[in-house]
């Protein structure tokens, strides 16, 4: 298998060459490049096709000044076929391989001609399934006038940047017929990403400044890196994986598991954040607290999970989006805990009130009250009328007093 990749590489380098000639004698300049000039090629494509449907999959060139040479590689999946090359290249500057999965593309601009800034192949989809999109590029200013042998291709190679995943939209997936008078019953379905595999390449990072990259359809919205030192063609993969046996469960109830490697040639140290987002779905059937939702990376020194510093960013109707900081990058877990049923605790500790109703039969007739008893602390009206009947008994009493005073002078 390794010597059929090898032959099928060099295969494609030969037709890169035989472009490149091509490409010399028309741009006619002098091969002394001491930079890359294409900073980068990414890829556009839907994210959902119908089954054995064409579309279109666009490849984005990102470069600063003409004169351009640049020479694309890009591996189409099992079970899709190449329909057509693109229109704004000549058909000569296109090449299909042996096994109808890789396709060469040469871009060539000299300078005084219009810019190419995207090339659009066609694709056909097969019946079912998902497939994985593939591709490298190589700026062909920057190389020798003899291409360089397979185990000195390093370096000059880069991954094709954007979106990889295709989906075969399932049979009765989407909006389906309804009988008339009848009423549809959605079928809640657990949250799935579209995309679940990733790569871009930073060609260059400045020390202490922040980069950021989006990613569409995933669990990872943006992750922004930044290093400590300047660096360069810095990889990043990011996949959606599942825990091994070998790894522990991370604290509370698991949502999900992705993997991040950054790929850095130099001696840069790079940390970053990681905005990830969560379906309402989710925190919804597993009666999960929001505010504990967090983002645990593993420690495979330690062989332990620890939780990242993790905070609320924003939310949709269907999302709830987090962002967390992390010191560096390997397999990382997204967990919540379960909402604390404060109503059942209650319910468990009934109170007096309710331990007697309990007690007494539903059915039972109603007993007769019972007198109320006559409480030993004097009321009020008691005190005040005591007070009153002293003060009359006070005033009664002195007169008497006087009277019978005055009565004994006499």
């Amino acid at each position: 298998m390794r010597e059929k990749s090898v032959k099928c590489k060099r295969v494609m380098l030969v037709l890169l060459l035989a472009f490149v000639v091509t490409a010399l004698l028309l741009v006619g300049t002098t091969i002394a490049v001491t930079h890359t000039e294409v900073e980068s090629v990414t890829r556009s494509l839907p994210d959902v096709v119908e089954p054995n449907a064409e579309f279109d999959v666009m490849l984005s060139i990102n470069y600063e000044e003409l004169p351009l040479v640049v020479g694309i590689v890009e591996t189409i999946p099992e079970g899709y076929s190449f329909v057509s090359c693109p229109t704004e290249i000549p058909a000569e500057q296109c090449r299909l391989s042996e096994d109808k999965h890789k396709v060469v593309f040469t871009v060539i601009c000299k300078e005084g001609e219009p810019a190419i800034n995207k090339i659009t192949y066609r694709v056909k989809a097969p019946s079912a399934g998902r497939g994985t999109f593939e591709g490298e590029f190589v700026d062909l200013l920057v190389q020798t006038s003899t291409l360089p042998e397979e185990e000195g291709k390093e370096g000059r190679w880069h991954t094709i940047g954007g979106e990889t995943m295709n989906r075969v939209r399932a049979v009765g997936e989407g909006a389906g017929t309804i009988e008339e008078g009848a009423t549809a019953t959605p079928t809640p379905t657990p949250y799935v990403p579209a995309v679940t595999k990733a790569t871009r390449v930073v060609p260059v990072m400045e020390a202490g400044k922040e980069v950021a990259m989006t990613f569409k359809d995933m669990d990872v919205s943006m992750l922004t890196l930044k290093a400590d030192a300047n660096a360069s063609n810095v990889e990043v993969k990011i996949e959606r994986v599942e825990r091994t046996p070998d790894i522990p469960e991370p604290p509370g109830t698991a949502y999900m598991y992705f993997d991040i490697e950054v790929k850095n040639p130099g001696a840069a140290k790079i940390e970053g954040k990681v905005e990830f987002k969560v379906a309402k779905s989710w925190i919804a059937a597993d009666n999960i607290d929001e505010a504990t939702v967090k983002l645990n990376r593993y420690d495979e020194s330690r062989g332990e999970w620890k939780a990242l510093p993790t905070h609320k960013t924003g939310e949709d109707n269907a999302t709830v989006y987090f962002e967390a900081e992390t010191p560096g990058f390997s397999l990382f877990g997204v967990t919540g805990e379960k909402k604390v049923e404060v109503e059942t605790a209650a319910a468990a500790t009934p109170t007096p009130t309710t331990a007697v109703a309990a007690a007494t039969p539903a059915a039972a007739p109603a007993a007769t009250p019972a007198p109320t008893p006559v409480s030993k602390t004097p009321s009020f009206e008691m005190i005040f009328a005591v007070v009153a009947l002293l003060i009359v008994y006070t005033v009664v009493y002195r007169k008497k007093r006087r009277k019978g005073r005055w009565h004994v002078r006499k």
